[in-house]
């Protein structure tokens, strides 16, 4: 694989093109490396990447009105979305999408999606239908098995079993509720009001007036009420009783009244319930009720139950009413009702079977669980605790965690509480976590994937820093994985370059760029130094002057660690080319091979170029060609050799103007910053120039007192400020 980028004003990048080769070879896996200082390129470019993934548009945030080009190819196509997979450095909130997916091998997926196919798209018809009946629309079609579930105290993973329980009754005919909107009985500010002890009071008053007046009508009795007459109405129209030429006798007032047809039974019976609604007694009942009904939020139920008054009697018990309403409502929909509970049940064992099966299966979330465990060093552990939900009904999963402080027993908590208990690193690998999950997806999926990875390691101890490569090591072996790792660590860039790319071919030093950032455009170059950067510098520092003087500060500290202590006459004339001493001026270039041949044991016959030369103008004439290169520069030496120049010209201008000889020949250490302090003394009304010195001190120790495994200070500063330092403290030491 090629990744082809050209870029303008992306996040911040102001121009780029760069091709990577992702071509695996015998001695590497394509692994490439980017390292890029703060600032440079990093975030923006993997932000880039994002939006292609996103199919969002990119843009510079600081300017937009700057036209944005963003040309990315892979093998010379446009690259697609499904070809990225975007590594955040980190998210806290991010969560695999894949978890589900790896809970359930997938011949048993594929055996339990084929068993619920059919179930689940009858089930989706009568939730459809219940919803439309109820008077539901939209999103909350979804919702109503929820609704369904908690009216009869289930659980949502047992709805089906819900309905074939219901199934298996005979109610009554319920389907005088069938007609009425769920809001519309059920409004929530309503149902407030009906809980208050006042309402409920006035409920039951009004509820035995119409009892009473029920039981004293000539036709209704408390037992044969509006709902059971609704009911016999209803069986004779079922039956095509008055179609076959019967009729019937209704004793109104002891005298028998003869309904010859359906229109003509339901006028007696309505007459007679329109006698008790419209009693002066049972309407001084109602009054008092709907009095409690006139605030703004249940007028409308208010003018609803005005017109459905026989409804109030069922609000004595709302939780029972509600399962009315919902077996009217399945009754409604019998024909739909029966089909989803016979397919149900003719599939039931077969599921619960390979439910059993898959909760006792090794699957891939239990590997990658497993691999996470053993490889990083966290106190948690994880378990799962709705495996049968997730396979069943499509939640997500809860994840649980066992804590350890190394005190007690294990301690159970969810995510939530773990978070709070967990250092940033910690919280960092449980993001790493979910990574793996949408890894080991990827992996079942044969299509060639780019992954850029984007300071996966930050913030890590080393233990678990290195197990992020062990596994970034693993999954380069896969052949469908390419692997771009971002990065502004330069250690994490050192140990991906020795551990995963290697430097035996050209073709995997060039797998190791850098990145350096110019007014212009960003440039990725090969990084120079593919093994040890003083290994480098030795081995040239005969013929290039930048390394022979870069090896100064490092020359300096074998001297004071590796035994070279009992004479002292290297280390002092050393020393006096990063500080200003009274013999800095007279150490020659013959002066540094002798003590480079003393030092390196392996270098016997090391022959300098121009061996009379100066040490000191020799490093002021490198910076000053640094400077008026104006090159931004990743490289180690010059920033040594340009740092050694500040600090040699700052001391310059110190050590003249504070002009007391016996001061200065009394420090025995931290030279510069004992000078700084005498002049800040002396010179307080002197602040631009203070404040000048004091950015010698901040920005110049870590680049001369340097070793080999630290120097990713260095590469991180800026060659244009150290530029910049330098040209202001040579004007002052110039000027002096």
């Amino acid at each position: 694989m090629k990744l082809t980028l050209a870029l303008e004003n992306c996040y911040g990048i102001n121009r780029l093109n760069k091709e990577f080769d992702f071509t695996k070879s015998a001695y590497n896996n394509g692994v490439n490396s980017l390292y890029a200082p703060n600032g440079t390129l990093k975030t923006s470019l993997a932000k880039t990447f994002i939006d292609v993934v996103n199919n969002d548009d990119t843009k510079d945030l600081i300017f937009p009105e700057r036209n944005t080009v963003r040309d990315i190819q892979i093998d010379n196509v446009d690259v697609a979305a499904e070809q990225l997979m975007i590594i955040e450095s980190y998210n806290e909130s991010y969560s695999s999408k894949q978890l589900s997916t790896l809970l359930v091998n997938e011949n048993l997926k594929q055996q339990y999606d084929t068993a619920l196919k059919e179930v689940d798209e009858k089930r989706t018809t009568l939730i459809k239908a219940l919803a439309k009946q109820a008077g539901r629309k939209g999103v909350a079609v979804n919702s109503f098995p929820t609704v369904i579930c908690e009216i009869f105290n289930k659980s949502e993973k047992d709805f089906l079993t819900l309905l074939a329980e219901l199934h298996q009754h005979t109610f009554p005919d319920y389907s005088i509720y069938a007609d009425y909107k769920f809001g519309d009985l059920f409004n929530d500010k309503v149902l407030a009001v009906i809980a208050k002890g006042d309402f409920a009071k006035e409920l039951t008053s009004y509820v035995d007036t119409y009892d009473k007046l029920i039981e004293q009508s000539s036709v209704l009795t408390k037992s044969f009420n509006h709902q059971r007459a609704g009911e016999v109405s209803k069986s004779l129209r079922d039956a095509d009783f008055f179609n076959a030429e019967h009729s019937v006798n209704i004793s109104v007032e002891g005298k028998p009244q003869l309904a010859k047809n359906l229109d003509e039974l339901n006028a007696i019976l309505q007459a007679e319930q329109e006698k008790v609604l419209n009693s002066d007694e049972l309407k001084q009942q109602f009054a008092k009720i709907d009095d409690k009904l006139k605030a703004k939020d249940t007028s409308a139920f208010r003018d609803f139950i005005t017109e459905n008054q026989t409804l109030l009697k069922e609000y004595q018990d709302i939780p029972e009413f509600k399962k009315l309403v919902i077996k009217s409502y399945l009754q409604a929909q019998q024909a739909l009702w029966d089909d989803l509970v016979a397919t149900y049940k003719q599939n039931q064992q077969l599921v619960e079977n390979i439910i059993h099966q898959a909760k006792t299966e090794q699957t891939i979330w239990a590997t990658v669980v497993e691999l996470f465990n053993k490889r990083f060093t966290v106190p948690f552990k994880l378990s799962i605790n709705n495996q049968d939900e997730v396979i069943l009904n499509g939640q997500a999963p809860s994840i649980l965690f066992e804590f350890d402080d190394g005190r007690d027993s294990l301690e159970k908590v969810n995510q939530e509480s773990l978070m709070k208990a967990l250092s940033q690193g910690e919280k960092r690998a449980l993001y790493i976590l979910n990574v793996l999950f949408e890894l080991e997806v990827k992996k079942q999926q044969p299509t060639p994937v780019l992954i850029v990875i984007d300071d996966i390691a930050d913030s890590f101890d080393y233990k678990n820093k290195y197990a992020i490569v062990e596994y970034l090591r693993d999954i380069s072996n896969i052949a469908h994985f390419n692997l771009l790792l971002l990065t502004h660590n330069f250690d994490f860039h050192r140990i991906i370059g020795s551990r995963l790319i290697g430097s035996k071919s050209d073709d995997a030093r060039n797998k190791r760029i850098i990145a350096t950032k110019t007014t212009t455009c960003i440039e990725l170059k090969r990084e120079t130094y593919q093994n040890d950067v003083f290994a480098a510098w030795k081995k040239q520092m005969h013929n290039n002057v930048a390394f022979m003087l870069a090896s100064i500060p490092f020359v300096r500290n074998l001297t004071e660690y590796c035994g070279f202590t009992g004479d002292k006459s290297h280390y002092n004339r050393l020393t006096s080319l990063l500080h200003l001493k009274p013999d800095s001026r007279d150490i020659k270039v013959i002066d540094l091979q002798t003590i480079y041949r003393d030092i390196f044991n392996d270098k016997p016959k090391l022959t300098l170029q121009n061996p009379n030369d100066i040490i000191v103008d020799k490093i002021y004439q490198q910076c000053d060609q640094l400077v008026q290169g104006n090159n931004e520069t990743p490289e180690l030496e010059y920033k040594v050799i340009i740092a050694m120049g500040i600090r040699l010209k700052a001391e310059v201008f110190m050590i003249a103007n504070i002009n007391d000889s016996a001061f200065v020949q009394s420090i025995a250490s931290n030279q510069t910053r004992e000078l700084f302090d005498k002049y800040s003394a002396l010179f307080q009304n002197e602040q631009t120039t203070i404040e000048l010195l004091d950015q010698v001190n901040l920005m110049t120790p870590e680049n001369i007192h340097l070793n080999s495994f630290m120097y990713e200070p260095i590469l991180d500063m800026s060659a244009h400020r150290l530029y910049e330092l330098y040209e202001n403290i040579k004007q002052l030491s110039d000027t002096d």
